[in-house]
């Protein structure tokens, strides 16, 4: 039963990268950057990088706000915890420092991807889902509560497809994953 208060719930889905590293003659890099306009009231979550995983920080409201931003995959290192004490100086914190997990092999050609998305919901809409670069959230705009959508996992991530609910605009999308 959906109603207007607790807006999206599902759990999933448990994405693995499903990429397969061989010595070859070629290598191929992607990255994606994906901006969203936070929901009034909270502080923009911190542009940090592509090593660093802030997806935590999305809807926290000052004074109190926190978030624990971690390495992205493919980066280890410790997590850091950052402060939304107002909307004017927006999270402050630093870190964390992200190695990279990956063996890199010399190759004869590269290929570069860039993917650059902006997100702003309709009036009246969800907010759609911040759950990290591994899953895909596209399938989440445009839905009025009460909804669902369904979140896969991106690119390069295998794993099941998890329902998300909506059932209000406070709290918007409701899940895991």
């Amino acid at each position: 039963c959906y109603d207007l208060e607790d807006n999206f719930v599902g759990s999933g889905p448990d994405c693995i990268t499903t990429t397969t590293s061989t010595v070859s003659s070629t290598t191929s890099t992607t990255t994606t950057t994906s901006t969203t306009t936070p929901i009034p009231g909270t502080c923009y979550p911190p542009v940090l990088g592509a090593d660093k995983d802030t997806s935590a920080c999305s809807g926290q409201y000052p004074p109190a706000g926190s978030c624990t931003v971690t390495c992205a995959a493919g980066y280890s290192g410790d997590p850091e915890t950052y402060l939304c004490l107002s909307l004017d100086t927006g999270f402050e914190g630093s870190g964390p420092v992200c190695s990279s997990t990956t063996t890199t092999t010399s190759t004869t050609a590269t290929v570069s991807t860039t993917t650059t998305s902006t997100t702003t919901p309709m009036n009246g809409t969800c907010y759609p889902p911040v759950i990290g670069a591994d899953k895909d959230t596209s399938e989440c705009s445009g839905i009025f509560p009460p909804g669902t959508c369904t979140v896969r996992c991106a690119g390069a991530y295998s794993g099941t497809p998890v329902v998300y609910y909506c059932y209000d605009l406070e709290d918007n999308f409701i899940g895991s994953g």
